[in-house]
């Protein structure tokens, strides 16, 4: 095998590696069936949110989490409130 054709293939492995760094670093959203909340996902890690604002604990259980957002609870229900309230605020 040629210099030039080890290079070529070299520079092919490498060109990958990168790409599959790349891709390791992206963010998902997912919405919440029938609530206001998305689940981003970033790198394994996954945590709830209402608009620009995180309203969970950053987890590795992207089931739990769901479950956690459909569940109404006077925690989650202040957080809601707080989040709407500083979005009307930001208006003014």
């Amino acid at each position: 095998m040629k210099l030039t054709e080890q290079m070529e293939q070299l520079n092919i492995v490498q060109s990958a590696e990168n790409t599959d760094k790349k891709e390791s670093n992206l963010i998902e959203y997912e919405q919440v069936e029938n609530t206001p909340f998305t689940i981003v996902t970033q790198e394994g890690k996954h945590f709830g949110t209402l608009g620009n604002h995180r309203i969970t604990e950053i987890t590795e259980n992207k089931e739990k989490l769901k479950e956690e957002l459909n569940t109404f609870s006077w925690d989650r229900i202040t957080q809601v409130i707080w989040a709407v309230v500083e979005k009307l605020t930001e208006k003014k």
